[in-house]
């Protein structure tokens, strides 16, 4: 059972990182602002995955924390992440 909670936790890593990546990409400025909810939209609307928002919003938590992303101040947790600290970025 634990074998498959880490596969899990390591497919929706892999996705969340393919969809701000996808962010950064299409994004014009030099900031991109990350969220449950848009990375949630791109998922679905790009690989046609639909996943709890409170599941992504727990990854992403964990991908601010351990790439010091600052928080904006929102009732919704989001992160501002510069397009130029994607290269540096830790996944894991």
């Amino acid at each position: 059972m634990e074998k498959k909670n880490t596969e899990d936790k390591e497919t929706l890593t892999i996705l969340i990182k393919q969809a701000i990546e996808l962010l950064v990409e299409k994004n014009v400025s030099r900031v991109v602002i990350l969220s449950s909810y848009k990375i949630n939209s791109i998922l679905k609307d790009h690989y046609a995955v639909d996943i709890k928002v409170d599941k992504i919003g727990r990854v992403l938590s964990n991908l601010a924390k351990r790439n010091n992303l600052k928080r904006l101040s929102t009732n919704i947790p989001k992160y501002k992440l510069f397009s130029s600290e994607l290269k540096n970025f830790r996944w894991n």
